[in-house]
């Protein structure tokens, strides 16, 4: 990969990280260190599959949707596109429309969703994406769609319609995407998923450059 600006979407973990309510937050312990005589410093890792940036599978919302080991990698690398959404409460057909967005790529949106994620505790009126607006999106064949928060639904959602939309599309869904720093365009895109059997979902570390 040759690139000369390359920008971390993804959210340090730690006793700090924003949760989604109902979640546990990571938990890391020292479980061996050098410094204590031990041959070895090794660490514990306790985590949610749901916790800071992560990718959804289909499966997250479909009974019979693909797991994050049934998808394949283009699922969550390539080319991709930032589309600036800031100073909108939540995003319309019309929005994404307006916008001209290339086929075949990994569309994430920038709302200002991304100044909440540097301020717990979890905020309930964030950012959202109307059903109409998703169904859009999937028209344009995308690899992938994500955001920069907890969900594509309104907290007080009991269906989340646009995340299934987007699973009956058998899309993956990048959240907590920190798009803060990172300005409208083109770009390549990885947020590679640990290779977790029959599970609906992954922490990644996610970045794109260009």
């Amino acid at each position: 990969m040759h690139a000369s600006l390359i920008y971390d979407l993804t959210l340090p973990l730690g006793p700090e990280t924003i949760i989604y309510p109902g979640d546990l937050p990571p938990v890391i312990e020292q479980v061996s260190s050098l410094d204590s005589g031990d041959r070895l410093t090794s660490s514990h890792l306790s985590i949610g599959c749901h916790v800071g940036t992560h990718v959804d599978a289909p499966a997250h919302f479909l009974r019979e949707g693909s797991t994050i080991d049934g998808l394949p990698l283009q699922c969550f690398c390539g080319p991709a596109i930032v589309i600036d959404m800031r100073g909108k409460r939540r995003i319309r057909e019309s929005d994404v429309r307006d916008c001209s967005i290339p086929r075949n790529h990994h569309v994430l949106l920038k709302t200002d969703n991304s100044a909440l994620l540097a301020a717990p505790p979890f905020a309930a009126s964030y950012t959202y994406v109307e059903p109409a607006a998703a169904a859009y999106l999937c028209k344009l064949t995308p690899c992938s769609v994500g955001i920069d928060y907890y969900s594509f639904d309104p907290y007080e959602s009991d269906d989340f319609p646009a995340h299934k939309i987007l699973a009956n599309h058998n899309l993956p869904a990048f959240v907590c995407l920190n798009l803060g720093a990172v300005p409208a365009g083109l770009y390549g895109f990885a947020g590679l998923p640990l290779l977790l059997e029959r599970t609906e979902a992954s922490p990644v570390r996610a970045i794109v450059w260009r």
